[in-house]
């Protein structure tokens, strides 16, 4: 299966852009919610990097995270997830992977 993402390690200072769905495929209205997205890997216990996602068009679903230096510094296959937080509520979407190659 391929990964959902691919990105080259190391490399820093672009945006991950995403688009939270409902469960029948429908954008997600982020309107009061502030997300963030975390990463980890299936075979280590706790999170390796989590970081603020900033919204882009509440009412479409859509956000993004700016990849800070040191982020994806190794190489290999992670797993990851939007967590939406607002008063009251946290709800996570569905596992993505991301995969970190080496770049040439």
């Amino acid at each position: 299966m391929a990964a959902d993402l691919t990105i080259p390690k190391g490399d820093y200072g672009y945006y991950l852009n995403f688009t939270v769905k409902d469960s029948a495929g429908n954008a997600y209205d982020l309107t009061g919610y502030t997300i963030t997205l975390k990463v980890w890997r299936k075979d280590m216990p706790g999170l390796l990097m989590s970081g603020d996602c900033a919204i882009v068009v509440a009412a479409n679903g859509t956000c993004r995270y700016l990849v800070v230096s040191g982020a994806f510094n190794e190489a290999g296959t992670y797993q990851a997830e939007l967590e939406l937080t607002k008063s009251g509520v946290v709800e996570s979407t569905k596992n993505f992977e991301i995969k970190v190659e080496e770049s040439h």
